[in-house]
């Protein structure tokens, strides 16, 4: 089942605060699943085709820095070393505004 746009906008601003929290105590950078782990804890459904289209998008509004390892043979992509830019810093501290990020 879809995740919908406010469910998507929730969990972008999830995402950026978990990852601002792994950055405050300096703790080892996320990888896909730790975080699909982490957001599953939070009682959000999530899926793996779900969590890399809104890390993607969160790479794409400048927000997140990530590692994508692609596997051709098996057609998989690894996404690694998730981290927060300063941009996505300014969004989870309220510095900045996005409407497609809820970080309530």
């Amino acid at each position: 089942m879809a995740a919908d746009a406010r469910t998507k906008r929730v969990m972008r601003g999830t995402i950026l605060k978990l990852t601002y929290q792994k950055h405050e105590r300096q703790e080892t950078r996320f990888m896909m699943r730790t975080l699909m782990a982490a957001l599953d804890d939070l009682a959000f459904r999530v899926y793996e085709d779900l969590v890399m289209e809104l890390l993607q998008d969160l790479g794409d509004r400048g927000y997140l820095r990530f590692t994508e390892i692609k596997d051709r043979k098996k057609g998989t992509v690894l996404i690694s070393e998730i981290q927060l830019t300063p941009a996505g810093r300014n969004i989870v501290e309220r510095i900045n505004n996005d409407p497609a990020v809820d970080v309530e």
